[in-house]
């Protein structure tokens, strides 16, 4: 399972989202039915607890797992 979201992680650092980044370069995909100011305000608050956690480059693989993490436990559901 965490292998699996390592490489899941790996691949959405290319992928280009529709909706507006607020974490620097990466920006997971997730259900079209979400409301988009919410996951927005959700990826903010994801975002600045991995940076307080951990180095402020989102490239580094345990950051995006921490990330992805994160916006999961809030019951996301991550395409990308």
């Amino acid at each position: 399972m965490f292998l699996l979201l390592i490489l899941q992680g790996c691949n959405s650092l290319s992928v280009a989202s529709n909706q507006t980044s607020s974490s620097g370069d990466y920006n997971p995909l997730t259900l079209p039915s979400v409301d988009p100011e919410k996951y927005r305000s959700d990826k903010q608050l994801c975002f600045k607890q991995v940076e307080a956690q951990v180095s402020k480059d989102m490239a580094v693989n345990y950051n995006v797992v921490k990330f992805r993490e994160c916006l999961i436990q809030k019951g996301y559901v991550l395409l990308s």
